[in-house]
């Protein structure tokens, strides 16, 4: 798998935020450590079985993370990007916000950082040539989360955005390609994160 790592913590870039909704109220943050079933909420998790079964293992009571925000998409070649792999016709695309529980190593962007590049080295052992993934570090804000009520909130700290891609020649063959992909990145997120704590980084 080709993968990537990059820190958008600028001004301008998105910073995630935890509750969130959208402007109808229609979409909104589900805590799904809390409330498992309430996966059935989120429109993605009910089309994508996969995604939903990388949401329920990421936010297990007893796991690092919890996530925040989900999408998933799909576009023909003559949409792609510098970054997409060439010779393919069609893309299926997702991103998936991970938040880590540990308010120290939410706040520390240095430990977040090598975070990515262990995920980014993982990643890259991964044997699938028609899949893609980078795992993007953002600013964050916690508002409010039910295992932080002890905490002055609002928290500032960092989220990893991770974009995972497969391609294909027909939407069909992306979306089976993407599938795999993530499908293969579910386990390796939650082994980087006990790499990183057995390092003490």
């Amino acid at each position: 798998m080709q993968a990537d790592w990059s820190v958008a913590c600028g001004a301008d870039d998105p910073t995630v935020v935890i509750p969130w909704n959208d402007a109808t109220g229609a979409l909104r943050y589900i805590d799904l450590r809390t409330t498992p079933a309430a996966i059935d909420q989120i429109p993605e998790a009910m089309q994508y079985p996969t995604l939903a079964a990388a949401l329920r293992h990421w936010n297990q009571p007893d796991v690092p993370i919890f996530t925040a925000k989900c999408d998933v998409w799909s576009y023909p070649a003559d949409l792609f990007d510098a970054y997409d792999l060439p010779d393919f016709a069609h893309a299926q695309g997702s991103y998936t916000d991970l938040v880590p529980i540990d308010p120290a190593l939410f706040s520390d962007f240095a430990a977040c950082e090598q975070q990515l590049k262990i995920w980014t080295a993982t990643a890259k052992s991964i044997a699938l040539p028609e899949g893609r993934c980078e795992w993007t570090l953002r600013a964050a804000r916690i508002f409010s989360l039910s295992n932080l009520t002890d905490m002055n909130l609002p928290l500032d700290g960092f989220a990893t955005t991770l974009y995972v891609w497969g391609y294909g020649p027909t939407p069909e063959t992306a979306a089976a390609a993407w599938n795999d992909a993530l499908r293969a990145l579910i386990e390796p997120v939650l082994q980087g994160m006990h790499a990183e704590d057995r390092s003490n980084m």
